[in-house]
């Protein structure tokens, strides 16, 4: 995962964050989405393929040696699609937010506004952007906002417009800590957050 670039502008009456990738973020997005797919494939295969305990045949062989709408068959089948569907998910979220494209973040004491470039615009041209009055934004945090075999990623997570955002991946603790404090001046829903209190021991610690 590349190091994420960050640059705040924070003021008493303001929020500006944004996230800066390298020029060359669109490829290694392409990159690491291949490479991922890559390894969701092989481990597909390997549940697949692999013979399984005390020396049973493998999932494959009960599939082939199974009439096709037999239990022998449907079973497998069934838990290697849910396999397969949870590893995509958990994969897509991972590979967006390890690799991220371009995003800022922008706050006052009416408004929250995020925007971000589509993922796989290798151009940077493509923005989308979600606009928020800062009441309807809940339960702003210091969160980890995506794990894979026990590496996290930490970023702001939120609740607005229905749905859970999750924003500025891999920014620091200190950093998050100026924008909370500040958002909280503005009134933001924004709880005592043991999480962060808990990464800034670790990074004082480190430090």
């Amino acid at each position: 995962m590349p190091e994420p670039e960050f640059r705040l502008n924070i003021t008493n009456q303001s929020v500006n964050v944004r996230l800066d990738v390298s020029t060359h973020a669109g490829k290694t997005r392409f990159y690491a989405l291949a490479s991922f797919v890559g390894l969701a494939a092989i481990a597909i295969c390997g549940i697949l393929f692999s013979p399984g305990k005390q020396g049973r045949p493998s999932m494959w062989h009960d599939m082939s040696m199974s009439a096709i709408g037999s239990s022998g068959f449907l079973v497998p089948l069934l838990l290697l699609i849910s396999f397969s569907l949870l590893m995509l998910i958990l994969l897509r979220r991972y590979v967006t937010l390890a690799y991220p494209s371009d995003e800022t973040f922008t706050a006052d004491c009416s408004t929250l506004t995020i925007a971000r470039v589509r993922w796989l615009d290798v151009h940077n041209n493509d923005w989308r952007t979600w606009s928020y009055t800062l009441a309807e934004v809940q339960d702003i945090r210091y969160r980890a906002i995506a794990s894979v075999r026990g590496y996290s990623i930490y970023g702001l997570r939120f609740i607005a417009g229905g749905k859970t955002h999750r924003v500025l991946p891999g920014l620091k603790p200190r950093d998050a800590e100026r924008i909370l404090t500040t958002l909280k001046t503005f009134g933001a829903d924004i709880a005592d957050d043991t999480v962060l209190q808990r990464k800034l021991k670790e990074d004082t610690s480190r430090g």
